[in-house]
């Protein structure tokens, strides 16, 4: 899972860090509203926790755009604001949950996997199909037109994640925390492997397919030069099984 941590006391923001990603998390922190409100309009964190009071823009104001712009992650709030007033403000505002400071780490891990199983059981990515290729989750399987096609454990987290995502371009340090965990133990050497390995496998049963075949210079996983990759799902779009 993919957390964005925003907290402008840096201490405490580290100290969460390292017990979040002891925990099995993937962590990227934030300390300026301003930068965080920006990155979550570009990327798709599996969940935030947003602290009210942040240099520069505060924490309601970064969550109403949010959510008017339909950044629609689960949001956990931060404060010690602890007044009902506060706290129906926050909640009111698309807030998924409401921590009062100071608090406890076990407590806030508690409430991040509650939001994370009320989040699993609203979505509905467990299979994902797009054109002939389908992907579930739950089975760790993959078809291609109903052939099985068989993926290594990063290929498939790869594909499905892509999948998942349509129309975000992950770079590869983005693709190196989401798949293997952290940006610090991969290469980019591995990730264009794994990409181009994936991609090979894709196009070799696109060819064992009869109603629908792919274009020479056609790729599913589409590079975006100078940002990284996509999953491209126009190759698609006129699709009919």
């Amino acid at each position: 899972m993919w957390i964005l941590l925003v907290e402008d006391e840096k201490q405490l923001a580290n100290s969460l860090k390292r017990g979040l990603e002891e925990e099995g998390y993937v962590v990227e922190v934030q300390h300026d509203g301003e930068e965080a409100e920006l990155q979550g309009l570009v990327n798709d964190y599996d969940m935030v926790v947003l602290d009210w009071r942040l240099p520069h823009r505060d924490g309601k104001e970064i969550l109403e755009h949010w959510r008017k712009e339909n950044r629609n992650f689960p949001v956990l709030m931060l404060t010690a604001l602890g007044d009902l007033d506060h706290k129906v403000s926050g909640l009111d505002a698309g807030a998924d949950d409401y921590m009062g400071k100071p608090f406890s780490f076990d407590e806030l891990l508690a409430r991040i996997r509650a939001l994370s199983r009320r989040s699993a059981d609203i979505s509905n990515t467990e299979i994902v199909k797009i054109g002939p290729i389908e992907v579930d989750a739950r089975k760790h399987t993959v078809t291609v037109g109903g052939m099985s096609l068989t993926l290594r454990q990063k290929e498939f987290v790869l594909l499905e994640l892509l999948m998942t995502h349509l129309g975000t371009v992950f770079s590869k340090t983005q693709i190196a925390e989401r798949v293997w965990g952290s940006a610090y133990y991969v290469s980019d050497n591995t990730i264009e492997a794994t990409i181009s390995t994936l991609r090979q496998k894709l196009s070799d049963i696109f060819e064992d397919l009869d109603d629908y075949k792919l274009r020479k210079n056609d790729q599913i996983i589409e590079t975006i030069r100078g940002a990284g990759y996509r999953f491209n799902f126009d190759l698609f779009k006129n699709y009919k099984e």
